[in-house]
């Protein structure tokens, strides 16, 4: 029975029955091509990510708690629309970018590094 290769679309007879792809090469290649359009799809959020936990990292240093103005937070280039998960920590909903948490209070930001 001949079959189809996904990625180069020739027709090929598979030697084996779970065979999709006419060589070991074009299965490489597809499965490269789709992790690099994943990649890429995510790359500009995990770009941000990556920043605001920069940002966040160089704020509090070696201090268990920080607090800042926005403003200041804006300046450093800090996204507040960009963050991982949320977590209560008491009775509170804190923001977090991987394993720092902030949370607004006003115009200040309380950041700290969760445990």
């Amino acid at each position: 029975m001949e079959q189809k290769d996904p990625l180069t679309g020739e027709v090929f007879y598979p030697k084996r029955t779970n065979q999709q792809f006419a060589s070991r090469k074009n299965q490489i290649r597809y499965n490269n091509l789709k992790a690099y359009k994943k990649r890429k799809a995510k790359s500009g959020v995990e770009r941000l990510l990556d920043k605001n936990r920069t940002i966040l990292s160089e704020i509090l240093g070696n201090e268990t708690e920080v607090i800042r103005s926005k403003d200041f937070l804006l300046g450093a280039g800090f996204h507040f629309g960009c963050q991982t998960h949320s977590i209560r920590k008491n009775n509170e909903i804190w923001k977090c970018v991987y394993d720092y948490a902030f949370i607004s209070d006003g115009n200040s930001i309380k950041i700290t590094k969760n445990a």
